[in-house]
């Protein structure tokens, strides 16, 4: 099966609203279409034959879903603004964290709930790593150069507003968070694909290089 292409050009509105906390939190609204992203050859692949084994249905249809990432701070002016929320288009986009990490301390980062249709079943939510292994004071960060995981059970909790958390100090947030993310929805035949791709352009070098991400 041939990779699924997304082509990009970036443009960006801010909007501002209040949660139902109270928090005010800045909408960064994202169209991109002029940076060419895919979704891996061989992951298409396993979301196809899990298809196949569970329905009768010989040739699915693929549809991209947007998407929202939101960013809240634990410590003050760790981040741009205390709560950012990225939203994206059909397909997903990019998100550069020397746009969002300005400070020292933590903060979180989550799939805000209210986006995702309850009758969309999840079948897949894979994190594809770009941080190698990281050693930091005897603890091991990153999941190692193109390593993928499938957080699928973990997709419940990473909707929760405070479950990831994260710090600044020897740049542990960007071993944990640099890499694909990739979400695979399913109602009937039809599958439903949104992705988006997290790094620091500051810190290229702490990267994997040539990924291909």
């Amino acid at each position: 099966m041939p990779k699924i292409l997304l082509l990009f050009i970036s443009f960006s509105l801010l909007s501002c609203f209040k949660n139902s906390d109270g928090m005010s939190v800045e909408v960064i609204e994202v169209n991109e279409i002029a940076k060419e992203a895919f979704i891996p050859k061989a992951l298409m692949a396993e979301v196809k034959d899990d298809i196949l084994k569970n329905s009768k249905t010989i040739s699915p249809v693929y549809l991209f879903t947007p998407l929202q990432v939101q960013f809240t701070e634990l410590n003050e002016n760790v981040l741009r603004k205390p709560a950012l929320k990225y939203s994206f288009p059909k397909g997903g986009g990019r998100i550069d964290l020397k746009d969002v990490v300005i400070g020292d301390g933590s903060f979180y980062m989550s799939f805000p709930k209210e986006q995702f249709d309850d009758n969309h079943e999840i079948m897949h939510m894979y994190y594809i790593s770009n941080s190698p292994v990281k050693a930091i004071e005897g603890e091991n960060f990153g999941l190692g150069c193109g390593k993928m995981l499938d957080l699928k059970k973990s997709f419940k909790k990473l909707q929760v507003n405070d479950f990831l958390k994260l710090n600044t100090n020897e740049l542990r947030y960007l071993h944990v968070l640099a890499g694909r993310y990739v979400f695979v929805f399913r109602q009937s035949s039809q599958v439903y694909i949104s992705q988006v791709t997290v790094s620091d352009s500051r810190y290229a070098k702490e990267l994997c290089l040539g990924a291909d991400l």
